[in-house]
């Protein structure tokens, strides 16, 4: 009979102690640890920013240290690009793409277009770029236009 209340005492012990472990756990967020060091954390950030701001955006002027270590990190990489995409594409094909863009800059597009076959003149303005052309034929003259000097007139020739 002592064993039997022995017994029932560790059984409701037992009893007590695990319902209050489980109790326990239920009440307490199982991220309240994170959520803790997340706070800390972004509050650490938020006092070293405020310091450091002004020290940062002086370090990445034009000229500065952290500004030509940037910047020529950045060249380096469009370097290494620029190899590796021109020997992808093989030597012709990039002499071939850099002859249109080149021409595409150098000869706006006019109607008709612009053939081999044909001689032009063409009036240059000051940026460098074709204002306008004429395309040149037997048996003419050509020179400024009469009233119109910034244009290219034809007349017949002799």
């Amino acid at each position: 009979m002592l064993l039997t209340r022995v017994l029932a005492m560790l059984a409701l012990v037992a009893a007590a102690g695990a319902t209050g472990l489980f109790v326990g756990r239920a009440q307490r967020s199982p991220d309240a640890g994170w959520q803790r060091g997340y706070d800390a954390g972004v509050g650490a950030e938020r006092g070293v920013l405020r310091h450091e701001v002004g020290r940062i955006a002086d370090d990445y002027k034009p000229g500065a240290p952290g500004y030509t270590t940037i910047y020529a990190a950045g060249r380096r990489e469009g370097q290494r690009l620029g190899r590796t995409l021109g020997r992808s594409e093989g030597v012709g094909a990039a002499r071939r793409s850099g002859f249109r863009a080149g021409r595409a800059a150098a000869l706006p597009a006019f109607p008709g277009g612009w053939r081999a076959q044909h001689w032009y003149i063409v009036r240059v303005e000051a940026g460098r770029t074709i204002a306008s052309r004429v395309v040149v034929a037997r048996g003419h003259l050509y020179g400024p236009c009469v009233g119109r000097p910034d244009q290219i007139c034809a007349t017949p020739g002799e």
